[in-house]
């Protein structure tokens, strides 16, 4: 299979799914042990708190930004296809790490899992890895994937690259979210003991990334873009130049991200603390929801309405977690995740799109990972942050902190659309 550029007048759309196939897969990788490690195996298995159990979560996102500090520039030096590739090996490595955390905490069993503590912390420690080797895996898969595809469709299709990564990332992560759920619950795990249901998530993880890695092998790399001041492959942009650049468009970002952080650590254990059941069916609502509004909404994007469209994605994720505040009940849960997806499904690809404009094709790479840096801090810093939240004061005091973030959020972009209309950059009527 070729990845060179697409032959006039193919559809973006068509254009980009060679490569973006490797976005579904790592992120339905990324869901698979979202309701098992931390409900299920931290919380239940070894005992931990919420607030432990919502960390380990978002530890991967610690291993994200770290990696996502490389990745950009990586990309742009060597080529996408070299930096998915690593990527790939990354989440082999922790699909290992899972299995042998599970393997660990069933062979000494549940009573030494919750009243040992030196074993339990080891154990804990051994997931830690493998959530950052998952990081490190997503960061240098959706990085290289986005840049590439936007190499292929050009700068006119931007939102085109940037909102089917986004529909092949939470489709994945809600597809196996499903999967791994119901892995978990298969005999004869589900009746042995709640740590080994990891084990066959963890068996699953390695194998998708091994058999995504041999696809790879069959395509065909587009070189990287040479820089007109260096004269050789790269952008002259540094990260910090990138970050600062990107900053007014980020910090919408990261608001609307305490939405979703808040979902991704938080939904399965809240199911848990209510006796709930079916949370497969909130993340199936989640992905249509998400994928939907991405697939209908991004239009205006490329006309320049992107930050209006932010202010209102940000408004309609600040009113899911009034809802999931105020009515203590599984449909308000709901219809908190549905307006959740709704709003953070537009937001990336509204403040993204412009972003990834502030510099030349040779920073494509190193800009649209600055731009990610904001999502991967946000998520990694909700985990801990909202656990504590929530130990303290509850769930009520936890949902009505997020609802407040966006609005932050909101007053944010507002001050972005009044630079803009400043600098004279207004939508463009067709």
């Amino acid at each position: 299979m070729t990845t060179s550029p697409p032959v006039p007048h193919r559809s973006p759309t068509l254009t980009v799914m060679p490569i973006v196939l490797f976005n579904f897969i790592v992120y339905f990788v990324v869901g698979l042990p979202n309701a098992v490690i931390s409900a299920i195996f931290v919380h239940q298995a070894l005992g931990f708190s919420t607030a432990v159990a919502g960390f380990v979560i978002t530890t991967q996102y610690l291993g994200t930004f770290i990696a996502r500090l490389f990745a950009g520039s990586l990309v742009d030096k060597y080529g996408s296809k070299k930096i998915l590739s690593i990527g790939l090996i990354a989440c082999t490595i922790s699909g290992i790490f899972m299995a042998l955390a599970s393997i660990w905490a069933y062979s000494i069993g549940s009573d030494a899992c919750l009243h040992n503590d030196s074993l339990r912390y080891a154990i804990l420690g051994v997931a830690l890895i493998s959530r950052l080797f998952m990081g490190w895996g997503e960061s240098w898969t959706a990085t290289p994937v986005t840049a590439w595809n936007i190499r292929r469709v050009g700068h006119d299709h931007i939102s085109v690259a940037i909102s089917w990564n986004g529909v092949t990332t939470y489709s994945g992560i809600a597809i196996g979210v499903g999967v791994g759920q119901w892995m978990a619950s298969l005999p004869p795990q589900a009746a042995i003991a709640p740590a080994i249901g990891l084990l066959p998530v963890g068996l699953v993880s390695m194998a998708l990334a091994l058999i995504a890695l041999l696809i790879l092998s069959s395509y065909k790399a587009l070189p990287p873009l040479h820089n007109a001041d260096k004269g050789k492959p790269g952008s002259s942009m540094s990260l910090f130049t990138a970050i600062g650049k990107v900053l007014p468009y980020g910090l919408g970002l990261a608001a609307g991200s305490f939405g979703f952080g808040s979902i991704n650590a938080f939904l399965a254990l809240y199911y848990q603390a209510n006796t709930w059941n079916h949370l497969n069916i909130a993340w199936y609502i989640f992905a249509f929801c998400f994928i939907a509004t991405r697939l209908c909404g991004t239009g205006p994007i490329d006309k320049g309405y992107g930050v209006r469209i932010a202010m209102g994605a940000l408004a309609v994720e600040a009113l899911a977690f009034i809802i999931m505040a105020l009515f203590h009940q599984q449909a308000a849960a709901i219809v908190g995740v549905a307006l959740t997806a709704t709003g953070f499904s537009l937001i990336f690809p509204a403040l993204g799109t412009e972003a990834t404009k502030m510099g030349g094709p040779e920073s494509t790479g190193i800009l649209n990972a600055a731009f990610s840096l904001f999502t991967d801090s946000t998520i990694f810093i909700v985990g801990p942050l909202m656990g504590v939240v929530k130990d303290l004061f509850g769930w009520y005091i936890m949902f009505c902190s997020v609802g407040t973030l966006c609005i932050v959020g909101i007053i944010a972009t507002l001050g972005l659309l009044a630079i803009r209309k400043k600098e004279g950059i207004v939508p463009v009527r067709k």
